[in-house]
C-alpha cells in the first residue's frame, strides 16, 4: 500500500488551475444503502457539451503539461475509456491521470467503518426486539441501546466525513504532486478537474507546499430567446442557449497580495492606489520621492522577507510625473531582483503609459471600424511633449507611422532647439523616428494639422491647443483625439464623450472620456494580471498598448474562455 505523504517539489515551480466541474464525483468508502451511482442518473454525472467546449478553450489558452481528475467510484478502465474529459485531453495531446485514494488504503478504511456498522446493526436489531415486547414503560436496556446506536452512528458519519474530505483530499493533492515530479521542466502547469465539494480542501493542501493555485468556476446560465412564448418543453429547449463564463476565484489563503508603490513625486497618486485595492491587492504601501538608490533597498527588503508564495504575491508599481526618473527607477528595480527573488513590475508614470496606449489603440480601432484604413499608413501629429505625448509618439513610430511631435508652448524661448533635442533623444533612447516641430502660433499649428491625417492632443490639463478658428482653417478630413478632461479642453468644440463624432465636415473627434474609459480598463487589467501572474513581467507602455488592442477586440482571458452553446451547435465532444 502506498504511503500518504505530502512534500514540496524540489527545484520546480508548479501551478495548478483547479476547474470546478458541474457535479461532485460519486464516491463512498463503504457501499451506501441506496443505489446512488452513475448508472442511476447517468446524464447528471457527465460533463455537459458547454463544459467540454469551455475546457478545450482553457487547454488551448493555458497549454498545460498534464491534467488530473478524481477517480471516484470508477475503475481505471472506465476513467480512460468512458470519460469525455479523457477524450478531450487525449485529442489535445495532454497527459491525463486519475488521482484519488489508493485502492488498498480505501479497502482498509472501509473495513474499519464496516466493523462499526455491523455493531450498529446488531444494536438496532436488539432495540427492535425490545420494541416488539408488550411493556408499558421503556426499560433501561432500551435507553442504553438507543444512546449506543446514536453514538455509533455519529462515529460512523464522522469517520466517513474525515475519509471523504480530509484524507481523500490529501491523496488527491499527493497524486497531483507525484505527476508533476515526472515532468522534466522547472515550471510545470497542471489542470485539475475537481468536484465542487473538494475545491477548497485540495487548494489549501497544495498551497501549503508552495504550489501556486488558481481556481476557476465555469458559471452556466440558460438564456431563452425573446421570441419564444411556448410553454412546451421541446419548444423551450430549441429556443435556449447555454452561456458559460469563467469566474476566477480569489484565494482565501492568509498570505496577502502586497503592492509597493514607488512614486518619484512627493506623494503617491491616490488614483493608482485606489485602483490597486479594487484589483484585489490586500495591502498597498506608498513611497514618495523615491530615488533609484532607495528603490533598490525597498525592493530587496520586500522580497527577502517573503517565501516563494509571498514573492509571487508581491508587485511593484512605479509612478511619478517625470518619465525619465520613473524609467531610471525601473532599471534599478530590475537590477535589484534575481531568481528566485523576482516578481512583476508595473511602470505608468502619472498614468502616461496607459493613457497613451489607450489613445493610440482607440484611434487604430476607430479607423478600422470606420473603414478609413490602417493607422500605420497615416501621418500623425502629436501636440504635447510631456510623458503622454512622448509615449504616444514612440508607439506611433513603432507602428510605422510618419510622426511629428509638436511643442505648441509660446512661452518656450528655445523652442526650435528644444524639439530638435527631443527628436534626437527619442531616437537614441527608444529608436523612434519622430520629427520635432515647434508650433507656437496659429499659422504654424494649421500648417502641421494640414499635413497630418490624425491629430493627437496630449497637452497639459486645462490648456487649449486648438481653438475654433484654427480648426475651421483645416480643409482635409482628419481624426482628432484629445485626452484633456479639464476645461478648457485641448480642442475647442470637442466633447468629453465624443467617439468619432463629426464636429466639422470631415473632421471626427474622440474625446477624453472615450479614451479614459479604455485607459481605466487597461490599468485595471494590468493590475489584475500582475497580481495573478506567476512569472516576473514588466508591464510597460508596450504591454499596455497590446492589452488595449486585446480589450477593444474582446480578447482578454475571461472573454476568451466564455462560450455559448445552443441546440443549433454541431460541436461534438
Amino acid at each position: 500500500m502506498k504511503v500518504l505523504e505530502i512534500s514540496p517539489l524540489e527545484n520546480k515551480m508548479l501551478k495548478v488551475i483547479v476547474v470546478e466541474k458541474e457535479y461532485s464525483e460519486p464516491f463512498w468508502v463503504a457501499e451506501p444503502l441506496k443505489d446512488f451511482s452513475r448508472n442511476s442518473v447517468p446524464a447528471i454525472f457527465r460533463p455537459s457539451i458547454a463544459f467540454c467546449s469551455f475546457l478545450e478553450r482553457l487547454i488551448d489558452e493555458v497549454k498545460p503539461d498534464f491534467a488530473t481528475e478524481e477517480l471516484g467510484n470508477r475503475s481505471l478502465r472506465e476513467f480512460m475509456k468512458n470519460n469525455l474529459l479523457a477524450q478531450i485531453f487525449k485529442r489535445k495531446e495532454v497527459p491525463f491521470f486519475a488521482v484519488d485514494i489508493d485502492e488498498y488504503a480505501r479497502e482498509s478504511l472501509a473495513s474499519l467503518i464496516d466493523e462499526k456498522k455491523h455493531l450498529r446493526d446488531e444494536a438496532i436489531k436488539a432495540l427492535e426486539d425490545f420494541s416488539m415486547k408488550e411493556v408499558e414503560e421503556h426499560s433501561i436496556e432500551e435507553e442504553y441501546l438507543a444512546a449506543f446506536i446514536q453514538c455509533l452512528q455519529q462515529e460512523i458519519e464522522e469517520a466517513e466525513r474525515e475519509i471523504k474530505f480530509s484524507v481523500r483530499e490529501r491523496w488527491i493533492a499527493m497524486g497531483i504532486l507525484e505527476n508533476a515530479r515526472k515532468i522534466e521542466k522547472t515550471e510545470v502547469t497542471c489542470i485539475h478537474i475537481s468536484s465542487p465539494e473538494h475545491i477548497e480542501g485540495v487548494r489549501k493542501i497544495l498551497e501549503s507546499v508552495n504550489v501556486i493555485v488558481e481556481t476557476i468556476k465555469p458559471m452556466k446560465k440558460v438564456v431563452f430567446a425573446e421570441s419564444s412564448s411556448s410553454s412546451r418543453l421541446g419548444d423551450l429547449l430549441k429556443s435556449t442557449q447555454i452561456q458559460v463564463k469563467p469566474v476566477i476565484r480569489k484565494s482565501s489563503e492568509e498570505i496577502p497580495y502586497i503592492l509597493f508603490f514607488l512614486d518619484t513625486d512627493e506623494k503617491a497618486s491616490p488614483f493608482d492606489i485606489c485602483m490597486a485595492y479594487d484589483a484585489g491587492f490586500n495591502i498597498v504601501v506608498p513611497y514618495g520621492n523615491v530615488s533609484p538608490s532607495e528603490a533598490k533597498k525597498i525592493v530587496q527588503d520586500a522580497l527577502f522577507s517573503r517565501d516563494l508564495r509571498g514573492i509571487k504575491r508581491t508587485c511593484f508599481f512605479i509612478g511619478g510625473k517625470d518619465m525619465d526618473k520613473a524609467e531610471e527607477v525601473l532599471r534599478t528595480v530590475q537590477e535589484s531582483m534575481f531568481p528566485p527573488f523576482k516578481t512583476s513590475v508595473i511602470i505608468d508614470p502619472a498614468g502616461a503609459y496607459t493613457t497613451a496606449a489607450a489613445m493610440v489603440a482607440k484611434v487604430e480601432d476607430a479607423l478600422a471600424h470606420s473603414n478609413l484604413g490602417n493607422l500605420r499608413d497615416k501621418r500623425c501629429a502629436v501636440f504635447g511633449t510631456g510623458p503622454v505625448g512622448r509615449t504616444a509618439a514612440i508607439l506611433l513610430s513603432r507602428l510605422g507611422c510618419e510622426v511629428a511631435v509638436v511643442s505648441p508652448n509660446p512661452q518656450r524661448k528655445d523652442g526650435e532647439e528644444y524639439v530638435v533635442n527631443l527628436s534626437n533623444m527619442l531616437h537614441a533612447k527608444y529608436g523612434a523616428e519622430v520629427k520635432g516641430v515647434f508650433a507656437p502660433t496659429r499659422e504654424k499649428k494649421i500648417e502641421v494639422m494640414e499635413r497630418a491625417d490624425v491629430i493627437f492632443c496630449a497637452a497639459g490639463a486645462g490648456i487649449q491647443v486648438i481653438d475654433r478658428e484654427t480648426l475651421n482653417a483645416v480643409k482635409f478630413s482628419k481624426i482628432i483625439v484629445d485626452v484633456n478632461a479639464v476645461p478648457p479642453f485641448g480642442v475647442e468644440g470637442i466633447k468629453l464623450d465624443d467617439d468619432m463624432r463629426e464636429i466639422l465636415p470631415g473632421i471626427f473627434a474622440i474625446g477624453a472620456l472615450a479614451v479614459g474609459r479604455l485607459k481605466y480598463k487597461v490599468e485595471q487589467e494590468i493590475l489584475l494580471e500582475a497580481k495573478r501572474s506567476e512569472k516576473a513581467i514588466v508591464f510597460d507602455y508596450n504591454y499596455a498598448f497590446q492589452l488595449a488592442r486585446r480589450i477593444l477586440k474582446g480578447e482578454t482571458l475571461t472573454k476568451k474562455l466564455a462560450i455559448t452553446i445552443s441546440p443549433r451547435s454541431r460541436e461534438k465532444v
